[in-house]
C-alpha cells in the first residue's frame, strides 16, 4: 500500500473493478483452455475498466500486479480449490513469477522449498485443474 486508502496508488474500488475485471478475463482464458500474459492481462483490465494500466518498469507496479493475481488465486482456490492465476506467464516464456510459487506452497499446492522439477510439475498440474474447472 502506498497511503491510507489505497492500494499501489488505486482507490479501494478502483483496485476491487481491476481485480473483478482481471479475474472475468482469466476465466475466459480459462474456458478456452489457454494461457496468457501479463501484457495480454494487464491490456484487458485497461479495455474493462479504462484505468490506467501497470507500468511493468517500475518495482511497484510488478508488485501490484503479482498482488492483484495473488488476491484472484486466493479467491479462486477458496471457491473452486484451484489458482486461477497460473495461466498468467512471463511474455515468450512458460514460467510464472516468484510470487506465483511462493502462493502455491503457502497453500499445499507444491513443497514449501521446491526444486526446478517440483515447480514444473506444480506448474503444469496447477493449469491443468484450472483448465478442467473452467473449460467448456
Amino acid at each position: 500500500m502506498t497511503n491510507a486508502g489505497s492500494i499501489y496508488g488505486r482507490t479501494s474500488d478502483e483496485w476491487e473493478e481491476m481485480r473483478e475485471a482481471g479475474e472475468r478475463f482469466l476465466i475466459s482464458v480459462a474456458e478456452q483452455r489457454s494461457m496468457t500474459d501479463y501484457s495480454s492481462l494487464n491490456h484487458a483490465i485497461f479495455e474493462q475498466t479504462g484505468y490506467r494500466t501497470f507500468d511493468y518498469a517500475h518495482v511497484s507496479e510488478r508488485a501490484a500486479i503479482g498482488r492483484l493475481l495473488g488476491e484472484i488465486s486466493l479467491k479462486t482456490n477458496k471457491e473452486h480449490g484451484v489458482m486461477l492465476s497460473a495461466l498468467v506467464t512471463h511474455q515468450g516464456s512458460n514460467d510464472e513469477g516468484a510470487g506465483f510459487y511462493k502462493l502455491a506452497a503457502e497453500l499445499g499446492k507444491m513443497p514449501k522449498k521446491p526444486t526446478e522439477d517440483d515447480k514444473l510439475e506444480a506448474l503444469v498440474r496447477l493449469v491443468h485443474e484450472v483448465h478442467q474447472q473452467y473449460a467448456r
